[in-house]
């Protein structure tokens, strides 16, 4: 899970994820779900990778499922000669539950404590001394990560309406 420090609670759409990537041809980018999925909220990144994965809109992107340690598909992530890397997590940013937006990369807790083995920010860091990456993050609220828990409705809702 992200933490950001950001309060705006502004909600987006599937348009303004296309738009925010237009630039870049499917096959340019690659969408990283993080989170762990036995901690209810926490596994929003892959349940957003899984509807994702249905669109033919982003058809030709690479999804990968990178669950707690994405330092262990930096090769993977590099491989796919990807132009725009797209972190897909749970984030903490005071919004109601199932709220999603960008988080400014300057915004992630860099240090931090987070269900992650290494800081994503430690991640694009790394992907960018190999080669130039243009780095999104997409944050959203959970409502619970407690351990055991199953994704709440509002998250799952929510996701689900971000893409129909």
């Amino acid at each position: 899970m992200l933490f950001a420090d950001t309060r705006s609670s502004c909600k987006m759409n599937f348009e303004e994820l296309r738009q925010a990537l237009i630039e870049f041809r499917n096959s340019a980018i690659a969408f990283v779900g993080l989170g762990n999925e036995m901690r209810g909220d926490d596994g929003a990144g892959d349940y957003f990778l899984a509807k994702l994965r249905q669109t033919q809109t982003l058809k030709g992107a690479h999804l990968i499922y990178a669950g707690t340690n994405p330092e262990n598909y930096l090769q993977k992530i590099l491989d796919t000669g990807a132009q725009a890397i797209v972190f897909v997590d749970a984030a903490r940013f005071q919004a109601p539950p199932g709220t999603i937006k960008w988080l400014p990369a300057d915004k992630i807790d860099a240090s931090g404590f987070s269900t992650h083995t290494y800081s994503i920010s430690t991640v694009a860091e790394y992907l960018n001394s190999q080669r130039p990456v243009k780095v999104f993050y997409l944050g959203i609220e959970p409502r619970s990560t407690q351990w055991g828990t199953e994704m709440s409705p509002e998250t799952r809702d929510s996701i689900d309406k971000f893409f129909s």
